[in-house]
């Protein structure tokens, strides 16, 4: 299993960061799933207790729909869910059991003028909500919004995720 897609993830001995536009699913317990310096980004987690299948998923536009050309579906929140959605249930996790988490769509700092213009933030989050509305799934933990940074951890052997801001207490969601 491990690597899906268009995973370019670095690998140490227990944790695989993920990066802009990257997503892995794996069953292997040991490891821990890493987004690091989540702004206006969404990381989206989704976890299968029963099967042990994990995902954690970098991304960082909410449409990538109209787009010409595509090089990596999790880059957009409207291709990348229902590419970790297919990979998960290719991996044998159901759906229906499936725990989803987000964490991210921070509005980070713009130029004057241009903060209600771009909310890429919030635009990311309204385009994950959506997205999980139309599959009927749902999403049971959200640490969203604010103007900070996250760091988001996904421990594959339990399913939890730790989400820390800039200068703040890592806490699970």
């Amino acid at each position: 299993m491990g690597q899906c897609g268009m995973t370019q993830s670095v690998a140490s001995e227990r944790a695989i960061v993920i990066g802009l536009g990257e997503y892995h699913v794996t069953r292997d317990p040991l490891i821990e799933l890493v987004c690091l310096g989540i702004g206006s980004c969404i990381a989206y987690a989704a976890y299968d207790r029963l099967s042990g299948v994990a995902a954690l998923a970098h991304f960082v536009l909410p449409d990538g729909s109209a787009r010409a050309s595509v090089t990596s579906e999790a880059r957009f929140v409207d291709l990348g869910v229902p590419l970790i959605l297919r990979e998960m249930k290719s991996a044998g996790a159901h759906l229906t059991r499936t725990v989803f988490k987000i964490a991210g769509g921070s509005q980070m700092t713009v130029a004057r003028g241009f903060e209600s213009k771009l909310n890429i933030g919030e635009r990311n989050l309204d385009a994950v909500r959506q997205a999980m509305a139309d599959r009927n799934l749902a999403i049971t933990s959200v640490d969203c919004g604010g103007s900070q940074g996250r760091t988001v951890r996904l421990k594959v052997e339990t399913g939890k995720l730790y989400v820390s801001k800039v200068g703040g207490e890592v806490r699970e969601i």
